[in-house]
């Protein structure tokens, strides 16, 4: 289906994120819309550095960055950003389809970290006051790293998987999106992360693997376009031996901590 209706007490939208059949320009008409165009990008990034896109990008969608967050748990911490240039971009939806499935896995064969007070979404900011390693859980979102402090207007669709575990991410009909009145969807917007042009969609942990790879659908809308225009983007994320070690080192420094206290 092209369209998916979200309705949340306060009005009825159609956000237009999941596209089971990109192709079908029958099933587009019949929904009132248009088959947008679809723009593969393959990029690839380093420790902190901006991805290298074999395509052009579009007007206003710079690319995909992953960010490293050290940490003192000896964590694999990813944070996947959406970046624009121009003010008024929307960014609106990740997803899986039939013709661009999503998949989104850790490498050297480890598996995501998941806290048992986690779920799917940003975790709370008084969770992770009781328990601060919740800050670095895996977790999929539209600019939000925590709830609590803003209010948090993601959907997650039917179909998609109860919990991100195990070494995979894959799904080919569903994700999660904001719809385009939603504030969180505005990179540009200080009160969402990170607020300077570029849009938090994911971060993903690991204490066992060695990082983080994945290839998925996203969609936006450049300021001006009348038209979402959807984008396949992928990402691979492996620190550098000296930042194993540096994670290593962490780890074993919050270990101290914890048993001293």
């Amino acid at each position: 289906m092209l369209g998916t209706e979200v309705k949340d007490g306060r009005f009825t939208a159609t956000a237009v994120f999941l596209t089971k059949r990109l192709g079908s320009k029958s099933r587009a008409k019949k929904k009132g819309l248009r088959i947008m165009k679809m723009k593969t990008l393959a990029m690839l990034a380093g420790v902190g550095a901006p991805l290298i896109a074999t395509a052009s990008a579009p007007a206003g969608f710079l690319g995909i960055t992953v960010v490293g967050k050290a940490n003192e748990f000896g964590l694999i911490v990813c944070n996947v950003y959406a970046n624009f240039d121009t003010p008024g971009d929307i960014f609106q939806a990740v997803a899986g389809t039939d013709a661009a499935p999503m998949l989104i896995q850790v490498e050297g064969g480890g598996n995501f970290y998941n806290h048992a007070f986690g779920t799917d979404r940003a975790p709370g900011s008084a969770l992770i006051a009781a328990f601060p390693i919740l800050a670095y859980d895996t977790f999929v979102t539209i600019g939000i790293k925590q709830t609590g402090v803003v209010d948090d207007a993601l959907v997650i669709t039917p179909g998609f998987p109860v919990g991100i575990t195990g070494t995979s991410l894959s799904t080919n009909e569903s994700g999660w999106a904001v719809t385009p009145i939603d504030d969180q969807g505005d990179p540009f917007n200080p009160n969402y992360v990170a607020g300077n042009g570029s849009i938090l969609i994911g971060q993903f942990s690991t204490a066992d693997g060695t990082g983080i790879s994945g290839t998925m659908l996203i969609q936006y809308v450049n300021f001006g376009d009348i038209n979402a225009t959807q984008s396949v983007v992928s990402f691979f994320h492996v620190p550098t031996p000296g930042a194993l070690a540096l994670l290593g080192t962490a780890g074993l420094i919050g270990a101290r901590r914890r048993r001293r206290s």
